[in-house]
């Protein structure tokens, strides 16, 4: 019978600091994307101006337009760098650029019929 051999010494350890600092970096991050949004929005209600404001039902439009076209770009440059074919990527970056461009034709027409 053979033996398992596991030594999970201290360069193991320190080979996973860069990416446990990575996720509190992100994590603080998104927790300061949040607590300033809020702030604002309280600002904005005590200010008596967040009616105003509006929601616009076109954000997630430009949230998944640049989501999608940023997983399409990682996915072609992915394929060209390992020299692989490329496959559903350049179909991703379409898809997001036809959001982005939906979202900014609106933008324009509603624009134009406020003003």
């Amino acid at each position: 019978m053979v033996p398992i051999q596991s030594s999970f010494g201290l360069g193991d350890a320190l080979f996973f600091v860069p990416f446990v600092a990575l996720a509190v970096v992100i994590f603080a991050f998104a927790g300061a994307v949040v607590y300033l949004e809020h702030r604002k929005e309280m600002a904005l209600i005590e200010s008596g101006h967040y009616d105003e404001v509006g929601r616009d039902s076109r954000a997630w439009i430009l949230g998944g337009g640049l989501l999608v076209l940023a997983l399409g770009l990682g996915s072609v440059v992915s394929a060209f760098l390992s020299g692989g074919a490329v496959g559903d990527g350049v179909t991703a970056v379409f898809v997001g650029l036809a959001a982005l461009a939906y979202y900014f034709y609106k933008r324009r027409a509603v624009g134009t019929t406020v003003a």
